[in-house]
């Protein structure tokens, strides 16, 4: 061990100066967080994606070295990693300012940017010319692939194919332009994303991120299962055949036909989603809603019936899917009309008013948003027909209130008026006719306000005749104590 000199020249005999100058990029890229040299232990810990790497060497003697990594080049090839040979050049170089790097948050794709970030370098790329190198993308799957997509999490390598061979893609030179077809050069920027700015030799992704990169690997000829397999991403749909069966509880049961082993699933954020079977990789359209009916049956409620039958199932009925015991023509629907409440609380200068429809035995507030499920009513003596709401009525009602000098609804649907002319005026004008036309009712303590400082006059019409062609018309007002008003008053 005495005669074991640590530099960069010992470390590229042991790992090769291709790795070295990829661990060179770690560490001018900040990815080399700490690093410990104690003979014959070297270790330290590297952040590459959204990966933290506890990597390392013992160095026993010339020869025998052992890497300690879990990366998967040192954990299925053996070999010398790069990560290791980070840590010994940050180890090498711990004297020296490193410059940091975006740092990422335990969410997915949240990057909280430090202060001192250098800017991103790219690539450069160019059209195809005698002065610019080609260069062809090759993307590395790992070769239990199913295995990693069970867990959620996918490493991918990446290297190119350039005129002096195959190198990882994060040797590429910076300061040489090289030539990409137009699907290599959106996946490289797509890559540099997903890397925080710099070209990954390797890269962890969830299943979401594999999913929205998936599109632009469609027909690439560089994508292998390990070296040596072929892999292929296919945009022919996967088709599922789903079965459709109207309960006699009146619900729908939706679920898939064959009772077969599905292939692995990668689910993505959106509604694309992919299927691996045989080294191919095919989309299947179906909304993320009804992927639970790939496993297991799944039964729609009633009320949510209506809203599938106009909204999702033509599209899922378009994609093959069958319905085993009802058409589209066996469900019928009648409008209802509501009967409409009001319920007032309050005081004489200030008054408030809960407005309420009633269909059946369902009472809705009027002012509150309410969901889809609310506009069909299930009618329970006919498990195909349904009633509906009568949305012209119901504005009716709240414009109807608002004319009498209502504000609102707030964010519990009440309605309001303030000041005491308005909530006499609204007493006396309006009031008797709500009275007539709905149902309405006070809070106690509004009705014993109303009854002892409110008298309704009714006017006494009287006729009296005074000859034979002309008579005597007068108007009285009298309160309830038998007290006559005068007209003035």
């Amino acid at each position: 061990m005495a005669g074991i000199e640590l530099n960069e020249a010992f470390l590229a005999k042991i790992a090769g100066w291709e790795v070295v100058k990829h661990a060179r990029a770690l560490l001018a890229t900040g990815r080399v967080l700490s690093s410990n040299w104690t003979p014959p232990l070297l270790k330290g810990v590297v952040q590459e994606g959204t990966t933290s790497y506890r990597a390392g060497l013992v160095i026993k003697d010339t020869i025998n070295i052992e890497n300690l990594c879990s990366c998967r080049q040192s954990r299925e090839w053996g070999t010398v990693c790069v990560h290791a040979i980070a840590v010994g050049l940050h180890h090498l170089r711990r004297d020296e300012p490193v410059p940091l790097v975006p740092s990422i948050s335990p969410s997915r794709n949240t990057v909280t940017p430090t202060p001192s970030a250098r800017p991103a370098r790219t690539l450069q790329l160019a059209p195809p010319s005698a002065a610019v190198i080609p260069l062809e993308l090759l993307i590395i799957f790992p070769p239990q692939l199913e295995a990693a997509l069970a867990r959620g999490r996918v490493m991918l390598c990446f290297e190119s194919h350039i005129p002096r061979g195959r190198v990882p893609l994060n040797s590429l030179s910076l300061s040489l332009t090289y030539s990409a077809s137009e699907q290599d050069r959106q996946i490289l920027e797509r890559l540099q994303t997903l890397a925080q700015g710099v070209l990954p030799a390797m890269l962890q992704l969830d299943a979401a991120q594999l999913a929205d990169l998936l599109p632009k690997l469609a027909g690439h000829p560089g994508l292998t299962l390990g070296r040596n397999t072929a892999l292929e991403v296919s945009t022919e749909p996967r088709q599922v055949a789903l079965e459709a069966k109207l309960l006699p509880s009146g619900q729908i049961q939706l679920a898939r036909k064959s009772t077969g082993a599905l292939p692995v699933m990668l689910e993505g954020d959106k509604d694309q989603h992919w299927f691996l079977s045989e080294n191919r990789f095919r989309p299947l359209r179906l909304s993320k809603a009804w992927l639970p009916c790939l496993k297991a049956p799944l039964t729609l409620e009633r009320s949510a019936v209506p809203i599938f039958l106009s909204r999702d199932w033509p599209a899922l009925a378009a994609s093959g899917a069958k319905a085993l015991n009802f058409g589209l023509e066996d469900f019928t629907v009648e409008p209802l009309k509501p009967k409409i409440s009001l319920h007032l609380t309050g005081g004489l200068a200030q008054l408030q008013a809960q407005l309420q429809a009633t269909y059946g035995v369902r009472v809705i507030p009027l002012g509150i948003r309410s969901g889809d499920q609310d506009t069909w009513m299930p009618d329970p003596e006919c498990v195909t027909r349904y009633w509906t709401r009568d949305p012209s009525s119901e504005q009716a009602a709240v414009g109807r209130l608002q004319r009498y000098g209502f504000t609102g609804p707030d964010n519990q649907g009440r309605y309001g008026v303030q000041g005491q002319t308005e909530v006499l005026n609204f007493f006396a004008r309006e009031y008797p006719r709500l009275q007539r036309e709905w149902q309405v009712t006070m809070e106690e303590r509004l009705e014993k306000s109303c009854e002892t400082n409110l008298e309704r006059v009714q006017p006494e019409f009287q006729v009296i005749p005074s000859g034979v062609q002309w008579f005597d018309f007068s108007v009285g007002y009298r309160l309830r104590d038998g007290e006559q008003l005068p007209p003035a008053e």
